[in-house]
C-alpha cells in the first residue's frame, strides 16, 4: 500500500487525448478507484496491480478522457457527472457506463463514488465468449458497437438506476471480490476478473436489480430536462420535493412539470406516485421486509400512512397485495 502526494501511477505527466483533454491513461486491463468528498477536499483511491494508492486534493472543474471504458457507481450521496458539457446528477444506487470518446468530469457532494476502469481488450475478449443472444442485450450491445464501423455508439452512453431502495447484496459482494482479486492478484487472477467483470455486467442487465436506460448526448433541452426529471424522481423513488428538484436541476419545478405533463401526460406529482407504488409493489413480492420496514425504506413518516397512501393507489392493502402475488415471489 502507497500514498502519493502528488498524483497516480495510472496517469502519465502531461497525457493528453487526441482532441486535447487529459486522459486517465491506465495501464492494467482493471482498475478501481473510489472518490470521496473530504470537506472542500477529495480522496481518491487506486486499487490496481498488487497496489492501492491514495491522493488528497481539491475537486477538478475541468472534464478528461479514459483509455478505458469506465463504469461509475454511486455508492452513498449524491455525484454530479458531466458529461459533454451537461449535468446528469446521480444519487446512490445510480450510475452510468461511458466509452473512451466521451469526455467528463464528475463533481462529488457528500458522497462516495466508484469508478471501475475496464479496458478494451478486456472488453473485446468478454465478448468473444459470448453467444450472439448474450450479446444483444443492452449493455453488451453497447459495448460492441464500439469495436465496429457503426458510428452511432460515440454520442451514447448507458445509465442504470438500482429497482429498490435496499442494498443489493449480490452486485455489491461482487464489488468487494473485485477490489479484493487487484489489490492481491493471486495465481489465475486476471481469469477471475474477467468472470467477475462479466457477472457485474449481467448483474446490470438484471431487470430485477436495476433499469437501464441509453442516454442521447445530442438529445434536444426538452428531452434532456424531462429525461433528468423522471431519472431523479425514480432515484429518489417517488420522495422528492419541488424544492429539491429544483436546487438539483436548477430549473423552475413548474417549467419541468408542464414539460412532463406535455410529454409524458404525467404531473410530478402523479409520475412520483406511480413510482412509489412500484417501489413498494416490488419490496411487497421480492423481499420478507415487515410492511412497517417497507415503509420506512420509502421514506413514510408513519405505517399508517404507506398503508392509507398503498390502498388508495392500488386498491389492496399492503398484506392483501402481498398475500395476492405470492405465487410470484421471488427473494433476491
Amino acid at each position: 500500500m502507497t500514498e502519493k502526494q502528488d498524483d497516480f501511477s495510472y496517469k502519465t505527466e502531461n497525457t493528453r487525448s487526441a482532441d486535447n483533454y487529459p486522459l486517465i491513461d491506465v495501464r492494467y486491463p482493471l482498475a478501481m478507484f473510489y472518490k470521496k468528498t473530504l470537506g472542500k477536499q477529495q480522496l481518491l483511491t487506486l486499487i490496481q496491480d498488487k497496489t492501492i494508492e491514495f491522493i488528497v486534493k481539491e475537486q477538478s472543474q475541468d472534464m478528461y478522457k479514459s483509455n478505458s471504458f469506465q463504469l461509475f457507481y454511486v455508492l452513498s450521496g449524491q455525484v454530479t457527472e458531466c458529461i459533454e458539457n451537461k449535468e446528469y446528477t446521480y444519487l446512490a444506487g445510480q450510475g452510468c457506463l461511458l466509452n473512451r470518446r466521451i469526455a467528463h468530469n464528475d463533481f462529488i457532494k457528500g458522497g462516495h463514488l466508484l469508478i471501475l476502469d475496464i479496458s478494451e481488450r478486456m472488453v473485446e475478449e468478454l465478448l468473444e465468449v459470448m453467444t450472439i443472444e448474450q450479446r444483444e442485450q443492452p449493455i453488451f450491445s453497447y459495448l460492441q458497437q464500439f469495436f465496429q464501423k457503426n458510428q452511432d455508439w460515440k454520442r451514447h452512453f448507458i445509465e442504470f438506476n438500482a429497482i429498490l431502495p435496499i442494498e443489493n447484496q449480490p452486485f455489491n459482494k461482487i464489488l468487494d471480490t473485485i477490489q479484493v482479486e487487484l489489490s492481491t492478484q493471486p495465481l489465475g487472477s486476471l481469469f477471475f476478473q474477467k468472470g467477475l467483470v462479466l457477472r457485474l455486467l449481467h448483474a446490470l442487465e438484471n431487470p430485477h436489480f436495476f433499469t437501464l436506460r441509453q442516454v442521447a448526448l445530442d438529445a434536444c433541452k426538452e428531452d434532456f430536462l424531462t429525461h433528468r426529471l423522471m431519472t431523479l424522481i425514480e432515484a429518489s423513488h417517488g420522495n422528492i420535493s419541488r424544492l429539491e428538484i429544483e436546487e438539483t436541476l436548477h430549473y423552475n419545478s413548474e417549467y419541468l412539470n408542464r414539460l412532463l405533463k406535455k410529454r409524458y401526460q404525467h404531473t410530478i406529482t402523479s409520475y412520483s406516485k406511480i413510482i412509489r407504488t412500484q417501489k413498494a409493489q416490488q419490496l411487497l413480492t421480492t423481499t420478507d421486509l415487515t410492511v412497517a420496514a417497507i415503509a420506512e425504506a420509502l421514506n413514510f413518516s408513519t405505517e399508517h400512512y404507506f398503508y392509507n397512501f398503498f390502498k388508495k393507489e392500488t386498491g389492496f392493502s399492503p398484506k392483501q397485495y402481498r398475500l395476492k402475488h405470492q405465487d410470484s415471489k421471488n427473494n433476491f
